[in-house]
């Protein structure tokens, strides 16, 4: 409260009481000051606490016992895992590196239906010198035979088919001796009757496969190249009872058979009968 002198003697001055500050002003700050510093650090802790509360891992799996990375740290990207081909199960451990980068060629090769790829990838790994892979030789040679029959009568490829034009008096039998085939390889390679040709009709035939069978006595498999490549294996029923020595495929090849006692599955016996005509060469040998 403030008196000053007034006109009319002493007066009580309220402006003077206004000018003057109260003291409750500066306790209004103090609370005003607190409550916001207050306020400041609840929100502080509430923006902090997410990271540092502790983190319940998640349920483990079955055989998943890896270490995992440290926190704030990225995954590195998977390494590609060596898995061997589908039908050569645990054929990697130990092996060559070459050779187990060809057999990773070869799956993927199967995997993606790459006829071609899987028949190259199979004559490199049977071509590697000191054999490195023979115990897995029976195997890929039964592999490339079914790639190389779907190779042939599929896809007529080329290292063995050509394309020719029927002319005024071929024959379906002619045109197959012209090219060292047989009339049963050139229907299959047309699909079906071939008793009427038309002049001008496109025919696939094979051309010069000069066939030639080695069949192994006591192996009990019979190998067959064409124009000196291997082809396909076979398996014999049961002993061989001709001699060792070389032979001709006569025109009627079940004389043979009888001849030297072979005995085949009947499909693989026709699919022999195909792809080899009269004169073929027929080996007999005593491994």
């Amino acid at each position: 409260m403030s008196f000053s002198r007034g006109r009319f003697g002493i007066e009580y001055d309220t402006r003077q009481a206004e000018r003057e500050p109260s003291g409750l002003g500066w306790v209004f700050a103090v609370v005003a000051v607190v409550a916001l510093v207050s306020f400041a650090w609840t929100l502080v802790g509430r923006l902090r606490s997410p990271e540092e509360a502790p983190v319940e891992p998640p349920p483990a799996r079955e055989a998943d016992d890896a270490p995992r990375p440290p926190a704030g740290r990225s995954d590195p990207p998977p390494a590609r895992q060596e898995v061997p081909p589908r039908a050569l199960p645990g054929t990697l451990s130990g092996r060559p590196v070459k050779l187990r980068n060809l057999l990773m060629r070869l799956d993927e090769a199967e995997r993606q239906h790459d006829v071609e790829m899987a028949v190259s990838t199979i004559e490199q790994i049977r071509a590697l010198p000191g054999s490195p892979a023979a115990d897995l030789d029976d195997s890929l040679a039964r592999r490339l035979g079914a790639l190389n029959i779907r190779r042939l009568f599929e896809r007529k490829n080329e290292q063995w088919v050509k394309t020719v034009t029927v002319k005024r008096g071929d024959a379906a039998a002619r045109i197959a001796a012209e090219n060292g085939s047989t009339l049963a390889s050139l229907m299959r390679l047309n699909g079906g009757n071939l008793d009427k040709l038309v002049i001008g009709r496109k025919l696939f035939v094979m051309e010069h496969p000069r066939p030639n069978l080695v069949i192994k006595r006591r192996s009990r498999i019979a190998d067959l190249s064409l124009k000196g490549k291997f082809f396909k294996r076979y398996d014999l029923s049961g002993d061989v009872g001709g001699s060792a020595g070389l032979y001709k495929m006569p025109a009627n090849p079940r004389a043979l058979w009888k001849a030297l006692g072979v005995s085949l599955q009947p499909a693989d016996r026709a699919e022999l009968e195909t792809l080899m005509p009269a004169g073929a060469q027929v080996l007999v040998s005593e491994l």
